[in-house]
């Protein structure tokens, strides 16, 4: 990090609030499945698991019958709850703690008509996927003003990441 760098990181952390903003999330979303949602995953399960051992590919084979473990242990479990906290060098998400300079960007999108209420964090890191944090109770226009202490805001982000949507669709 360049001298320019750390000085302005140093002024924003001066700058901060030594109020944390801090809320309950849970480790992941929990979606309720039905019956019907069990016997169609079983039946494109089984499906794939034929193709593959039709085609000799047993790896494939063994990768769809690990993924349907995951999903019903997964299934079988609350998810733990966790504290998230926006602080002045950083934010932390229950163990994890990641630094201000880790990230690229933020958004704060809230629409209440759609029942989104998020922040989403960017890497730098292009290999990393965006950190995804439901607001919960906490204040949207807060967090917002608290991040834009130490981050910028991605202004072109208007809805939750298509990988959540595909989430909240098959129930994952």
């Amino acid at each position: 990090m360049s001298k320019k760098n750390k000085k302005m990181a140093q002024n924003r952390a001066e700058k901060a609030s030594p109020r944390n903003i801090a809320w309950k999330i849970p480790e992941y979303e929990k979606h309720e499945k039905n019956r019907n949602w069990y016997i169609i995953a079983a039946v494109i399960a089984l499906a794939l698991i034929t193709y593959a051992i039709f085609t000799r590919n047993y790896l494939f084979a063994l990768i769809i019958v690990i993924i349907a473990f995951i999903i019903i242990t997964r299934d079988s479990q609350d998810p733990l709850v966790v504290i998230f906290s926006l602080e002045s060098t950083g934010v932390r998400l229950g163990q994890s703690f990641y630094s201000y300079d880790t990230f690229k960007d933020f958004s704060v999108v809230f629409r209440p008509n759609d029942n989104i209420k998020g922040l989403y964090l960017n890497f730098k890191n292009t290999l990393r996927p965006h950190l995804s944090i439901p607001l919960k109770e906490a204040s949207p226009v807060e967090v917002r003003n608290y991040l834009l202490r130490f981050l910028v805001e991605d202004l072109e982000r208007n809805d939750a990441p298509l990988s959540e949507g595909l989430s909240k669709v098959l129930k994952l």
